[in-house]
This record gives C-alpha cells, structure tokens and sequence, in this order.
C-alpha cells in the first residue's frame, strides 16, 4: 500500500494519482468514514490556496465527503491557518486545506485538520490512507436522504479576521511603519495586506496578483532577494514574505537583513520573558534539528531552554502540546504561538506579534533581532530518485567521517524532504567556505550512491 502522508499532509503533482480526480474523490469518502462520529449532520469545512488545481481537487474531495453524509463548507481562497482556526471556532467536524504550501504550482496537497484545529494524528491518517486504497467504485455510500449538502460562504473569513486584529487588540501599530509585503501569488494576497492596512501600516505589495499558475514563482524560503531590494530602496521599516499557503512568514529588518523563524522565535522569547509567559506554562522554546546553534545560546542568556525535534511543524506542535510550551517553530518560518488561542503555525500571525513587540518597545526591526548571533549555516539538496535510510551507505558515512575531522564540533545533519524527493545536507560552523565545501563534497557522494 503506498504511503498518502507526508510529513505535511498529502502532496503530489495535481492530475497524477494520488491527486487524480477519481482518486481524491476516494480520499474525500475515506476522510468522511474514518472522522464521522456520532454527528447528525457533520460539517468540513474547505478552503484552498490559488492554484490552478485548487477547484478540481475541492469538488472531487467535496463530492466524496457529501457521498459519506457530511456538509461540506466551502470558503474558498483562505491561508491553511484561517482553516484550521475556522475548522475549530465554526464547529466543524474537520477541516481541509488544499495547499501544496512553498512547492511551486503544479504541485498541490491535502492538509486535515480535526475539529480541535490541530492536524488529525497519526492514527487518523493512517486509517484514511487504510480505507482510500480499498475504496472501490461500487462502494455502498449514504442512503440517498442522508447525502450531504454543499454551501459556499465567504463570511465566515470575518471572524479570522477578527481573530487577527484582536491579537494585537486593534490598536494602529503599525501607524507611520512602512511594510513591504510579498505574498507570493499565494493566499495571504488579499487578507495581509488589508489586515496590515488596517493597523495603519503604508503597505507597498509583491506578487499580489495570482493567475492560478505563479503561485510560488521565485519563492526563495529563507533569503526573499526580491524582498530585500524592495525594502532597502523604499526605505521600509520591515519586509514579510509569505509563502502559498500562508503558514510561513520570513522578514527583512530596515537595514535588509533576513529574519527567519530562528531570529523570530529569539525576539519572541524574550518579549515573554519579560512578561512572565514562561511562568505561566513551562520555560522551553521548542524547534527542530535545523534550527541554527546561536537560537539554543541565545535562549540560553535568558534562561530558556530549547527542545528540538524532527523537521515539521506537527512535531513541533506535539512536543509543544506535551511539553505545555507557549511557544515553538522552524527556521524557515513556521512560528507556533499557543498563548493566543492558536492551534497551528501562521505568517500573519506572526508578523503581527512581531510588529506588537516593535510598537512596544520602541524598537527597530534590527534592533531587536541582535538578541542573536547566527552562525554560519549551509543547506545543499540533491534531487534522489529513491529515499532508502542514509545511514545504510558506507560511501556516505565514509564521507561524513572525513567531513568531521576536518570540521572538528561543526553540526552536521542529513535527512530527506517530507514533501519531495530530495536529500539535505545541513551544516553548520564557524568557516562559512569551509562548510560549505564540506556540504557540497556529501552531496555529491550522495548523488553518486543513490541511483
């Protein structure tokens, strides 16, 4: 039985199988049996990003759910975030996002997320995938007056809104802040720039125009190039990229510095520190094995430690749940705030926290973001045909020896994309050149082995 979920939900090439329209039609009756509980009338509530693909794959996962009894709530255009803070305030019985997130737009995916507005657990995938392969066209559904019904209703986007601007309690703080924005032709292209609008920022916008086709075009995840030239030559106050789906959110500080998740989750930090958050609910920021070394020192100035897990917003959301932290995330963006009543990472959320604590201290974007000395990192992916265990290649772990004897403490980390078939090779050290040419030598070894 092929594997359906990744590490961030179901994701493929849109019109390849498993995201044909037969198939996700299979996915959406799978969905339906293996989350229906003693519901009458159970409700998921949809939404999707602005891919070409989006339409086709929401009416074949819709026409699926309807056929196993349950209501299915289309908003249409939403950022995964707003489904999942929707799927939880609404009532709904779950919530699906169609997204394939920062992958470029011939590539879409299925997020579920459950009525509490966390990603459904492993069990419930694992029974969706279970139930999706047996499905057969023939299959018995609901009886023919228990079919459920389809409605399409935009509104209920208000209330995330709401949810948004009460985060920072509606107060102008961004009044007199120039803000760049690029939204990447993703879902975030209508609702940040109103929200920032809102909170009085003058809003110069980037790829707010989504045809179905550019979504993600010349998305650079950690270093937005475009972004940065925008902001020095406007002379902004900060920049934010967003990426698809809106779940990430990457700044540049007024002097076009990058601030990924690593330098946010340390600016974070010590705004709770300073209000005593970390008193409330443990005293642990929790990350991932990516997250730079100069987090962990900075976090331990403050007397914060840091837990780190597997690469994935949902296991960091876990360890956050086990852990009752407040607050966890990913270099690359994805920031976790449970202190507001959010159950998911989401870049305007988070840009809006962050602008809350610049209006309140008084600060600069780069003033704030000096709590924290990065070292130099290097990220190299190597495109694989396969994804076999690593650690199985003596040539690979002959390399990484080596590698470490020149590099002596440097951190070292190999690992496979959750979304696509690629390898990473991460290290991290004092000699940018030198690590780099390290990374570069595993991957080609690497490149060479896996065939």
């Amino acid at each position: 039985m092929e594997k359906l979920f990744g590490t961030d939900g179901i994701r493929g090439i849109a019109n390849q199988f498993p995201l044909t329209p037969e198939f996700v039609t299979h996915i959406g009756s799978a969905i339906g049996e293996a989350l229906r509980r003693d519901h009458a009338r159970p409700v998921a509530l949809i939404g999707r990003d602005t891919r070409l693909s989006g339409a086709m794959i929401e009416n074949a996962l819709a026409a699926g759910l309807m056929a196993q009894g349950f209501d299915t709530l289309h908003v249409g255009v939403l950022t995964t975030p707003g489904i999942a803070f929707l799927t939880r305030t609404l009532g709904a019985r779950c919530g699906i996002a169609i997204s394939a997130s920062h992958n470029p737009f011939d590539y879409n995916g299925i997020k579920v997320f459950g009525a509490d507005g966390f990603k459904v657990p492993d069990e419930s995938e694992n029974r969706i995938e279970t139930i999706a392969h047996s499905r057969r066209d023939d299959e018995p559904h609901a009886f023919i007056g228990s079919i459920g019904q389809r409605r399409d209703d935009q509104t209920p986007i208000t209330n995330y809104l709401d949810f948004l601007l009460a985060a920072v309690h509606r107060q102008p703080i961004l009044r007199g802040k120039r803000v760049v924005i690029d939204c990447n032709n993703g879902a975030t292209f209508d609702l940040a720039p109103r929200v920032l609008r809102e909170l009085g920022a003058d809003v110069i916008l980037l790829n707010d125009q989504p045809d179905g086709v550019n979504i993600n075009r010349g998305y650079d995840a950690l270093e937005p190039r475009l972004l940065r030239e925008t902001v020095l030559r406007a002379r902004a106050d900060l920049g934010v990229q967003f990426d698809g789906d809106g779940d990430r959110a990457v700044l540049v500080d007024e002097r076009g510095n990058y601030v990924d998740g690593d330098f946010v989750l340390a600016i974070l930090a010590r705004d709770f520190k300073t209000r005593g958050k970390f008193a409330e609910r443990g005293n642990a920021v929790v990350s991932t094995v990516m997250a730079n070394i100069g987090l962990e020192k900075s976090l331990n100035e403050i007397g914060v430690t840091m837990e780190r897990t597997a690469v994935g917003d949902r296991w960091v959301a876990d360890r956050m749940c086990a852990l009752g932290a407040l607050l966890g995330g990913e270099q690359s963006g994805h920031i976790i705030l449970f202190d507001g009543g959010h159950t998911t990472g989401d870049g305007l959320y988070t840009a809006l926290r962050v602008a809350d604590v610049l209006a309140r201290s008084g600060k600069t974007l780069a003033a704030l973001a000096a709590c924290m000395t990065r070292y130099p990192q290097v990220l190299v992916n190597v495109r694989v045909p396969r994804k076999p265990p690593l650690d199985q290649f003596p040539p690979i772990q002959e390399q990484v020896e080596r590698t470490r004897a020149v590099l002596g403490e440097a951190r070292i980390l190999l690992r496979y994309s959750g979304t696509e078939n690629l390898a990473r090779v991460m290290i991290e050290g004092q000699d940018a050149a030198v690590i780099e040419r390290e990374a570069n030598a595993i991957a080609a070894v690497i490149q060479q082995t896996i065939t």
